[in-house]
C-alpha cells in the first residue's frame, strides 16, 4: 500500500482493477470508472492474470490532511524505491 498527499484522480482506461483501501474495503473498477481520493492509503491490483489493465492518473497539489491523532498525514510510497515524492 502507499499514500500520496495529493488529490488523485484514477481512471480505468482498459481492463478491470481492484482498489484496496487501508481499512480492508475493496472495489472492482471497470473501464471508464473513476476513483477520486485524497491521502488515503491504498493499493491497486490487476484482476486478470492474462490481460493488461491500463489506468490514467492525475495528481494535483492539495492542502495538508490532519489525521485523527491531530498530526499531518505524510506521503508513504510503500517501498516503491525510485518513485519521486509528490509536491
Amino acid at each position: 500500500m502507499h499514500r500520496t498527499t495529493s488529490l488523485d484522480y484514477g481512471v480505468v482506461i482498459e481492463g478491470e482493477v481492484e482498489l484496496v483501501l487501508d481499512r480492508g474495503e475493496k472495489r472492482i473498477m471497470k473501464r471508464g470508472d473513476i476513483c477520486v481520493q485524497r491521502a488515503t492509503a491504498h493499493a491497486w491490483r490487476n484482476c486478470s492474470e492474462t490481460e493488461w489493465a491500463r489506468m490514467l492518473y492525475v495528481l494535483t497539489e492539495a492542502k495538508p490532511v490532519i489525521g485523527e491523532d491531530g498530526k499531518e498525514l505524510k506521503e508513504d510510497l510503500g517501498g516503491m524505491d525510485g518513485v519521486r515524492k509528490s509536491g
